[in-house]
């Protein structure tokens, strides 16, 4: 199997601030693995070009329908969540384009319904807030960044001028009684969802704001891996997942099973990233109460083309494998 890659860098069209930071530029590897003339793609944010490389000599004679196996010998290898992700893309959409078939027909998810998805809003302005949630009026779902200086009352600047579903995501913010507080406020302008109000790692903490919060939660950054899911049953309401977290669509569809069992809602999300990778998490879309697959829509200079998103409204690809077509002014 030959194995290639390159690093983009992606300008967004507008900057995105949240209590990371401000980001105005993307950078993710593409790795793409060839394999009897088919070219299987695959991506991943975080990852260092040598540690692509180190997959090539765990790669020699796989094939797509080897693809359990050879995971499982990467993984075994100690490769990192975000390398395996990266594979894991790369190797499912060579085995779509090896069977002919788009990968949620393969993996039998086809025709049934997916959920809007979610565009998420940064930090800003009030200004900007109200500015954004007047052109945004038709979107059904929007997911509001707060920063540990919030205290809830922005979401009434967008809930004033947004008559639709709004999901507040915490991104660590607060202490357990902060989080509890906030949650007291967005209540009175019906959001729907809080995501990870409390630094990860602290289970007490995100189980002390859901017993004293209406708002149903949403552990992301405490939700990495399937060994996570049975530490949040009875803690959380649902789980946030994403590949490049978890290690890519095979343990990613293990989380939702187990999360399922748990009694939990499932979201599935994406970082700020090409529409390989939105496109690849869409193929799991169908088994999914929410989505946050928003990630590709703010990159005029993405060279991937996917999925099709239209005021909050999935359209799957039909081409095989994930559906991610490359545009590369020359081969990879």
């Amino acid at each position: 199997m030959r194995v290639s890659h390159r690093t983009i860098e992606l300008p967004l069209a507008e900057p995105f601030a949240s209590n990371t930071g401000l980001t105005e530029t993307v950078t993710q590897s593409v790795l793409a693995l060839g394999w009897q003339g088919l070219t299987g793609y695959g991506t991943a944010r975080t990852v260092e070009p040598g540690e692509l490389d180190a997959c090539a000599p765990l790669l020699a004679g796989s094939t797509p329908f080897t693809l359990a196996h050879t995971l499982d010998r990467l993984a075994a290898a100690g490769t990192r969540a975000a390398v395996l992700a990266a594979v894991d893309l790369a190797l499912h959409d060579l085995l779509g384009k090896a069977t002919g078939l788009p990968l949620h027909h393969l993996l039998g998810l086809a025709g049934l319904p997916l959920a809007p998805t979610a565009l998420s809003l940064g930090s800003g302005s009030d200004e900007e807030l109200a500015r954004k949630g007047r052109q945004l009026a038709e979107w059904p779902i929007l997911k509001l960044k707060l920063t540990p200086a919030d205290d809830g009352s922005r979401v009434g600047v967008l809930r004033a001028v947004y008559p639709g579903r709004i999901w507040v995501d915490g991104n660590g913010s607060w202490s357990a009684e902060q989080a509890v507080a906030v949650a007291r406020e967005l209540s009175r302008h019906d959001v729907e969802l809080l995501e990870q109000p409390v630094a990860p790692g602290d289970l007490d903490a995100l189980r002390y704001v859901g017993e004293h919060s209406s708002i149903p939660l949403v552990a992301d950054e405490d939700c990495v891996g399937p060994a996570d899911i049975e530490r949040l049953r009875g803690i959380v309401d649902a789980v946030n997942i994403k590949l490049v977290k978890c290690g890519g669509l095979r343990r990613a569809q293990a989380m939702v099973t187990l999360a399922r069992q748990a009694g939990l809602r499932v979201m599935l999300g994406c970082k700020t990233e090409s529409a390989l990778g939105t496109t690849a998490m869409a193929q799991l879309a169908p088994l999914a109460d929410h989505l946050d697959l928003d990630g590709h829509l703010d990159l005029p200079t993405d060279p991937f083309t996917g999925i099709r998103v239209d005021q909050g409204v999935i359209t799957l690809p039909t081409a095989p494998g994930l559906g991610a077509s490359a545009s590369w002014p020359q081969p990879l």
